[in-house]
């Protein structure tokens, strides 16, 4: 596979998640200003259906993206397979679900809402396993096709019953039919029903493939686990309220980190970086290094103007009542630095087969973020949840990036002094200037650093060059 379709292939990617991400950020920004109690509500759903999503994708996705791209075996029939797993576990994910949820004390119709949007989120586990085999096809166009008029009638759904003041439930609603839509054009692009034909040999040979599916779902586990337990705790020391407020702050930060954890690093430099580092080390370590140089000038910037501009922007988006979010949003802004450089080490330690390691790593993650939850929400709520993630990121980055950076030298020592004394210009210029000027003109002095920084690590003409050769 030849570097020059790394563009055309993360286009595709970038349209379909822009597309969902506009229609999303208004359909927050709407039940935002309509209430923060259901705001919560929608946001505390989230959050048990990504737990689902992850306990019923059963850690199969990058085993089949790897598979898919290696093109092993029998891509349709292996399909079919992960298809029916799922789905069995995704029925008793979702039957825990709803005994966690009475153990909580929630009241019915949060009860419900929950297991709708989980249900909804859980049915997304299924469909990513044939887009695992669009995006190891180089096939993303056919991805964007089915994801994006999903997105746009599921969310427009839930838009509309927003603005006509529909009951928590009924709002719900939007994330279901998205993801059955999907599976219905899935379907009909596969041209054939999976489910058929799978038989019981089938599944003991996907059976065989378990365990290398099971570190990966472990993986997955604990990641998603540190990721949204904080918001569990915030549910019950500070209410819906407070759970709607994070779900402000985090949207900016998570959006971000979605966008190119999995656009770009999933879906585009993943299936790359599996098969260099069988086939090419020196082309692998080139990859590597372009991506993360290219994260660290693309976000710094970013990170910056959300920490210096939080407390302007939030409540002209989101309304009055999200005030307090503010510190929240800037406690969490570290977790989008660490979030890019992370998920590529990440990603390139799966391509290594280095995926124990990766799991002990995690499982320390999770360690770490329970005890920061059980110390520091009670306490200061809202605040705790933001610095309990943030916290847990950091750590987990350190451990990742510093084995990733041993392992395969991405970037040279002057490459991380470069970018360390970019940020620290940036942060000395901001706070100097202003202590004599505005706060505007602090801010551009501050960027200017960085955009320096961005101009210096742009991917170099060479690098398209070498790609056509």
């Amino acid at each position: 596979m030849k570097l020059k379709s790394i563009p055309r292939r993360l286009g595709y990617i970038l349209g379909a998640q822009w597309t969902r991400d506009l229609a999303w950020t208004a359909f927050t920004i709407l039940l935002a200003r309509r209430s923060p109690d259901i705001l919560g509500q929608v946001v505390l759903a989230l959050t048990f259906g990504y737990l689902v999503k992850t306990i019923a994708d059963v850690g199969l996705n990058d085993f089949l993206l790897s598979t898919f791209a290696r093109r092993e075996g029998r891509p349709v029939a292996l399909l079919g397979e992960v298809t029916w797993l799922k789905l069995i576990v995704l029925i008793l994910a979702l039957c825990v679900t709803w005994l966690v949820t009475g153990w909580q004390n929630y009241t019915p119709e949060l009860r419900l809402v929950v297991m709708c949007i989980a249900a909804g989120l859980g049915l997304d586990g299924v469909s990513d396993s044939f887009f695992a085999l669009c995006q190891a096809r180089g096939r993303q166009d056919v991805e964007m096709r089915i994801r994006v008029p999903s997105a746009l009638l599921g969310i427009g759904f839930g838009i509309a019953c927003v603005v006509l003041g529909a009951p928590p439930i009924v709002i719900a609603l939007y994330k279901p039919m998205e993801s059955v839509l999907c599976i219905i054009f899935a379907l009909l692009a596969l041209q054939r029903n999976p489910l058929a034909g799978v038989g019981l040999d089938g599944m003991k040979d996907l059976a065989r493939h378990m365990k290398h599916g099971l570190i990966f779902t472990c993986m997955a586990g604990c990641a998603m686990f540190y990721n949204k337990i904080n918001v569990i705790f915030l549910k019950q020391y500070g209410g819906n309220a407070d759970v709607g407020g994070y779900g402000v702050a985090w949207e900016t930060v998570e959006g971000l980190s979605v966008l190119v954890s999995s656009a770009l690093l999933g879906k585009v430099i993943f299936p790359l970086l599996a098969k260099l580092w069988q086939q090419d080390k020196g082309a692998f370590r080139q990859l590597a290094g372009q991506t993360a140089r290219s994260l660290w000038a693309a976000s710094l910037p970013i990170i910056f103007l959300i920490c210096v501009e939080s407390d302007r922007f939030l409540p002209l988006i989101y309304g009055p009542n999200y005030q307090s979010a503010v510190t929240a949003q800037r406690l969490l802004t570290p977790c989008l630095a660490t979030a890019f450089l992370h998920n590529l080490a990440a990603y390139a330690m799966i391509g290594m087969r280095q995926h124990r390691l990766l799991l002990l790593f995690y499982l320390t993650g999770l360690v770490c973020n329970l005890v920061c939850c059980f110390t520091l929400i009670p306490a200061m709520p809202l605040e705790g949840a933001a610095l309990s993630l943030t916290i847990t990121k950091v750590w987990v980055a350190l451990l990742t990036v510093g084995y990733f950076q041993w392992a395969a030298r991405p970037m040279s020592l002057g490459q991380w002094g470069l970018m360390l004394g970019s940020c620290a210009a940036c942060v000395g210029l901001w706070w100097g200037i202003g202590l004599v000027a505005p706060r505007e003109l602090a801010e551009l002095a501050g960027l200017v650093p960085l955009l320096a920084l961005f101009w210096r690590w742009r991917p170099p003409p060479p690098f398209e060059k070498a790609a056509l050769a």
